[in-house]
């Protein structure tokens, strides 16, 4: 992993950007790995680039089933400015039950909180907006960077959408895969 680069920052001016996981704290860290390269794959197949990342969130937040988990997280960039990330995102966060995602939108400081199932904070079809995000902030939505809350804890290698017939045949398998049969 490394940490985040102003490279992958400028994304967020240029480009709708997105913040989601495939990670549920029922699953086995294994099955988390496999629900995050499949939905991986099916972000690629829709033309976005996409970069791993680990962050933290509060899953089933205000419920006594709490728990700040540490996962796997996808930061997913519209690269062809296609208009169809946030619809994306809501949907794959729906199909993987993610309590929320987060979409951030070109040329602001804006973020929108969207709710994608009807157990977990906020709530479905529900959005929260922030109006600001950086470091040093802290909230109930954040990562961490060494302890310190941030929007971003760490990233590691962005992926583009496939460019060759055979880097499109592996990654239409896996995104047509159900999760489970995912391999690692």
């Amino acid at each position: 992993m490394r940490i985040i680069k102003e490279s992958s920052l400028s994304h967020m001016e240029k480009h709708d950007t997105g913040l989601i996981s495939a990670s549920r704290n029922m699953f086995s860290s294994k099955d988390n790995r496999k629900r995050t390269k499949n939905l991986k794959a099916k972000f690629l197949m829709l033309g976005y680039s996409v970069t791993d990342m680990i962050g933290s969130y509060i899953e089933n937040y205000e419920t006594p089933q709490a728990v700040e988990v540490k996962e796997n997280s996808l930061f997913v960039v519209d690269i062809k400015d296609s208009g169809r990330l946030e619809k994306d995102l809501k949907n794959l966060g729906e199909e993987f039950d993610q309590d929320s995602i987060l979409f951030i939108p070109k040329n602001t400081d804006k973020s929108f909180l969207c709710g994608t199932n009807k157990t977990g904070y906020p709530g479905y079809g529900v959005v929260k907006k922030f109006n600001t995000r950086g470091l040093g902030k802290s909230g109930e939505f954040m990562t961490k960077v060494r302890g310190r809350p941030f929007i971003f804890e760490s990233m590691s290698t962005e992926t583009n959408p496939p460019y060759s017939f055979f880097s499109g045949i592996g990654v239409r398998a896996c995104a047509n895969e159900n999760w489970k049969d995912v391999e690692l």
